[in-house]
C-alpha cells in the first residue's frame, strides 16, 4: 500500500475547502427545512422581489358571539348590531405587551372606532352581539341597543331600534322602528272586495298602538302586494287645491291662524272617504283603531334664514315667507324626532299620512336617493309635514310639504301637485296576533 504525503500548503486549503463546502450543504439544509416551515413567498415588485412571512400582514384577528362566551373567527367587521368588548379587545406593537394608548370601541351611533394605532399595531377585537330581546303585542322582537347615524341612509336591514325619547301619543311605552332594507315589518289587517288588506309596521307609539302605513291588497296572506308599485296607494290627489297661502301646507287649515285645523285639505278629505268606506263595509274592525294616537303635522316656523324653528316665529301666516320645523330638522340639522311642538298641530284622527321625520327615523335622508328604503315603492307620495313657504323664480307664491320620490329621495313638493296616497292608522295595542313571524310570506295576522 502506498501512501502519498500532501504538501503543507496545498493540505491546508484541502481542509479549509472541505469545512466550506460542508458548512455550504448545511446551510442550504438549515435553509430549506426553516422555509418549508416558515412558508416565506416572493411579492413581485415593479423590478425584482422581496421575502415575506403571510402572518406578517395579518394586522387584525377578530372573533365574534352571540352569547358572550362561545366566539368564532371572522374575516370581516361586523355590522353596528355588534359591538367591541372593550374589556377582552387589545393592540399589541410586540406581541407581548398591550398597547395602552390604543383606543378601541363601538361609539353610540354603533360605528366601530380604531385610533391611536401605530405603524407596527396589531390588534385582536372581540364583537359581542349589541342587541335585546323585548316583549310586544307583536311577540318578542330584538332590538338593537344603539342609536343609528340619522345624516346617513340606511341602505342595508339595520333591524328595529328602540327611539330615545317621547311621542305625542301620551304613553310611557318604549317606541321601536323599523329601519332599513328590512322585510319582517309586513301585517294584514281587513278585507276588501275579499282581498286581505296589507300593512307595513312603521313603529310602536308611546301608548302601545302600533302605526301601519297602506301596503296595497293580495288574494293571498303568503303572497304579499308587490312592494314596488302604484298598488302601495289607495289612489292619487293634491295636497291642497291652492298654493297661494302658508294655511296649505296643513293637513287641516284656518285662514289667518298658523296652527288653524278649521278646513280639510284636498288630500283629507280624499283619505277619509276611503276610510269611511271601510268602515261602513266592514272591511276593518274599528275597534281596532286607536284615534288617540294621533298624528301631528308640526307647523312650528321661523321666517329668518336661521331656519330654526320657534313656537310664536310671526310666521305661517298669509304671504309671509316660512320655513317649517320639519325642514330645519330633516334637511339642514339631519336629527328627526317624534314629537310634536304645538298641541294645535296634533290632529286626534283615526287615519293621516306618515310624516318627514318618520321617513328619516327609518332611514330616507333629505335629497339621497335610497331606492333600498323599505318605505321606498318606486312612486312619488306625500307626507303630512310642511316644508316652506317661499316664491319660485317666476315670482310665483308656492306652499310646500314633503314628500317621497322615486328611488327613495326625501324631498319637498308644491302642494297642488297630484301625488300618491298611502294612508297611515294607529292599531290599538289591544289587537290579537293570531300567527305570523312578519315577513312577506309569512305576515302578522290580525285577529278579527
Amino acid at each position: 500500500m502506498k501512501f502519498e504525503v500532501i504538501e503543507k500548503g496545498k493540505k491546508k486549503r484541502w481542509i479549509i475547502g472541505s469545512i466550506a463546502v460542508i458548512g455550504l450543504i448545511s446551510i442550504g439544509i438549515y435553509a430549506g427545512s426553516y422555509a418549508k416551515y416558515q412558508n416565506i413567498e416572493d411579492i413581485k415588485l415593479v423590478e425584482g422581489n422581496i421575502n415575506y412571512k403571510p402572518y406578517d400582514f395579518k394586522m387584525m384577528a377578530m372573533y365574534k358571539s352571540d352569547d358572550g362566551t362561545n366566539y368564532t373567527e371572522i374575516d370581516k367587521t361586523p355590522r353596528s348590531n355588534y359591538k367591541i368588548n372593550e374589556e377582552k379587545s387589545y393592540c399589541t406593537l410586540n406581541n407581548v405587551d398591550k398597547d395602552n394608548s390604543a383606543r378601541i370601541y363601538t361609539d353610540r351611533f354603533g360605528h366601530h372606532v380604531f385610533n391611536n394605532l401605530s405603524k407596527n399595531s396589531k390588534c385582536y377585537i372581540w364583537f359581542d352581539k349589541n342587541t335585546e330581546v323585548v316583549n310586544t303585542v307583536l311577540g318578542n322582537i330584538e332590538v338593537n341597543n344603539y342609536i343609528p347615524d340619522f345624516s346617513e341612509a340606511a341602505t342595508t336591514d339595520e333591524g328595529i331600534f328602540e327611539y330615545k325619547g317621547s311621542d305625542y301619543s301620551e304613553g310611557n311605552k318604549p317606541i321601536y322602528y323599523y329601519r332599513g332594507d328590512i322585510n319582517n315589518n309586513w301585517l294584514v289587517y281587513g278585507r276588501d272586495n275579499e282581498k286581505y288588506i296589507w300593512w307595513r309596521i312603521i313603529r310602536t307609539n308611546s301608548n302601545g298602538s302600533i302605526r301601519v302605513i297602506y301596503a296595497g291588497t293580495s288574494n293571498s296572506l303568503t303572497v304579499s302586494p308587490n312592494p314596488k308599485s302604484e298598488g302601495t296607494q289607495i289612489g292619487s290627489s293634491s295636497f291642497n287645491s291652492n298654493r297661494s297661502d302658508n294655511m296649505y301646507v296643513g293637513l287641516k287649515y284656518t285662514s289667518g291662524n298658523t296652527h288653524g285645523k278649521t278646513n280639510n285639505s284636498t288630500i283629507i278629505e280624499t283619505i277619509n272617504k276611503w276610510y269611511e268606506d271601510l268602515i261602513n263595509n266592514n272591511k276593518i274592525n274599528s275597534t281596532y283603531i286607536d284615534n288617540r294616537a294621533g298624528f301631528c303635522g308640526d307647523r312650528t316656523n321661523n321666517v329668518s334664514t336661521s331656519l330654526a324653528p320657534m313656537v310664536n316665529s310671526g310666521g305661517g301666516i298669509g304671504n309671509i315667507i316660512t320655513h317649517y320645523g320639519s325642514k330645519y330638522r330633516n334637511e339642514i340639522k339631519k336629527e328627526p324626532t317624534l314629537s310634536c311642538f304645538n298641541k294645535d298641530d296634533i290632529y286626534n284622527i283615526p287615519v293621516g299620512l306618515i310624516t318627514a321625520d318618520e321617513l328619516a327615523i327609518t332611514g330616507a335622508v333629505w335629497l339621497y336617493k335610497n331606492p333600498n328604503h323599505w318605505l321606498n315603492t318606486n312612486q312619488a307620495y306625500w307626507t303630512m309635514s310642511p316644508v316652506s313657504f317661499d316664491y319660485n323664480v317666476n315670482n310665483i307664491a308656492m306652499a310646500y310639504v314633503s314628500a317621497m320620490f322615486e328611488n327613495g329621495v326625501l324631498s319637498s313638493n308644491n302642494v297642488k301637485n297630484s301625488w300618491g296616497i298611502r294612508p297611515v292608522i294607529n292599531l290599538s295595542s289591544e289587537i290579537k296576533i293570531s300567527k305570523g313571524k312578519g315577513t312577506i310570506n309569512d305576515p302578522y295576522i290580525v285577529s278579527e
